[in-house]
């Protein structure tokens, strides 16, 4: 027998049964009102949570195809990375030339004491991007680096735009200019 059956036996038995004093009879049918509602409200509670039940299975579902489109992708990107000759090392943050797996750098080569690219003594420029209002930041050593090119323009990674232009032949008039002045 279910609540609800119970319930109406319960009702039944008040119906049926000869109070003399009809206050007592007013007092269980009150009693059997409030638990009429606290069966409702378990009752809902009951719906409430099974709903609940299905949403939280259908997040797990979602959440495992999701790790498997993510496992695919990662295998479609080390394929990609193994046919074009990239390798992971190639996009770490630290640029140690050494082995970084033999230093205490953990990838912070402001604190690394191996031979690194990095030096603290270069400086960092930070241009933002005309076109997309991407943050370029490259180090001001790359400016020397091509020695032929009079010109060395930074490119935005993200649309290409040209973010610095430096003309190398100005920085040497400028400089010159400056030695005169000693």
């Amino acid at each position: 027998m279910d609540i609800y059956a119970k319930m109406a036996y319960l009702r039944g038995v008040l119906d049926g049964m000869d109070f003399e004093d009809k206050k007592e009879k007013k007092m269980f049918a009150a009693i059997l009102d409030v638990l009429d509602e606290l069966v409702e409200a378990v009752d809902d509670l009951n719906e409430e949570q099974e709903e609940l039940q299905e949403y939280v299975e259908s997040i797990d579902s979602d959440l495992e195809d999701a790790e498997e489109l993510l496992d695919i992708i990662d295998e479609d990107l080390s394929l990609v990375e193994e046919i074009i000759g990239v390798e992971d090392e190639d996009f770490d943050a630290c640029a140690c030339e050494g082995d970084c797996e033999d230093c205490d750098c953990e990838d912070d080569c402001d604190e690394c004491e191996c031979d690194c690219e990095y030096d603290d003594e270069d400086d960092v420029i930070e241009v933002e991007c005309p076109e997309c209002g991407e943050s370029v930041c490259f180090f001001d050593t790359m400016l020397d680096e091509d020695e032929e090119a009079e010109i060395v323009e930074i490119l935005c990674p993200k649309c290409d735009a040209v973010v610095y232009t430096f003309e190398k032949e100005l920085i040497e008039d400028v400089e010159k200019d400056h030695e005169d002045e000693e």
